[in-house]
């Protein structure tokens, strides 16, 4: 698997992930050395080489301005990725096209109406596109992944905007870092843009939510304990009642003998 990433400040991320399987399936194969290069179709240009760490990927990051990418009539960028091989595994290659592509985005206030708005343009040779007809994807970060607060849509002139979502909860002063990206397009890859409003919901103005009776949650529902206590007096009203039956026979017989 062979992506790629364009962030804010222009920098690239190459990103390929090495697999191989035996008997048990696929696993990741950590420690390989793959080569990361560029052509323009007549020459091929070396960016450099990283490792695979333990989940297979390896990754290599391009600064804005350290390159010149080539392109052909189309804007076509063409990146390569190959491992060499080794005694233990076979040699690999993945080649990767994508257009080049800037995206942007802004505020805007009216009133009570809170707007993000969005730009994207494609890079050529020597013209530049607006980017149109796609889809546009915004996050706000949550702890253990970025939580999806709308779906945006280029237009035809590149341009368009969502409502900022009036449910979003920020930092104590209400501040949230937004993001909005381009992702697993065909053509242009993955694109990220970020940027910090102070449009959320702060914090501390939220309260706590009260623990609620659920099957998954430590309390559990009401109907359930009441259930519970009903099996449980059950059982143990037969257990009494089976002793307190055990002590009556028995002092019967005693009875007899006499």
């Amino acid at each position: 698997e062979f992506s790629t990433w364009k962030y804010n400040d222009m920098s690239r991320s190459l990103i390929t992930t090495i697999t191989s399987d035996n008997d048990d399936g696929e696993y990741f194969v950590k420690g390989l050395p793959v080569q990361f290069m560029l052509t323009d179709g007549e020459e091929t240009i070396h960016l450099g080489e990283a490792i695979s760490d333990a989940n297979g990927i390896a990754e290599m990051n391009i600064h804005e301005g350290t390159i010149d990418y080539p392109k052909d009539e189309e804007g076509y960028i063409y990146f390569t990725a190959r491992f060499e091989g080794s005694d233990q595994y076979w040699e690999a290659e993945e080649e990767l096209m994508v257009k080049d592509v800037v995206v942007s985005i802004s505020f805007e206030k009216d009133g009570e109406d809170k707007m993000v708005l969005f730009e994207g343009v494609i890079l050529g040779v020597d013209e530049e596109w607006p980017l149109a007809d796609d889809d546009f994807y915004f996050y706000v970060p949550r702890m253990f992944s970025d939580m999806k607060i709308a779906d945006g849509w280029f237009e035809e002139d590149g341009t368009g905007y969502i409502d900022f979502p009036t449910t979003v909860i920020g930092d104590s002063a209400g501040n949230v870092l937004v993001i909005a990206r381009l992702e697993e397009h065909y053509d242009y890859g993955n694109v990220e843009v970020s940027a910090m409003i102070n449009w959320a919901s702060p914090k501390q103005l939220i309260a706590a939510e009260k623990p609620s009776r659920e099957l998954w949650t430590p309390i559990a529902p009401l109907w359930m304990i009441i259930t519970l206590i009903i099996m449980l007096a059950g059982v143990w009203g037969h257990y009494f009642y089976a002793i307190f039956q055990l002590i009556m026979i028995k002092r019967s017989k005693k009875k007899e003998i006499k």
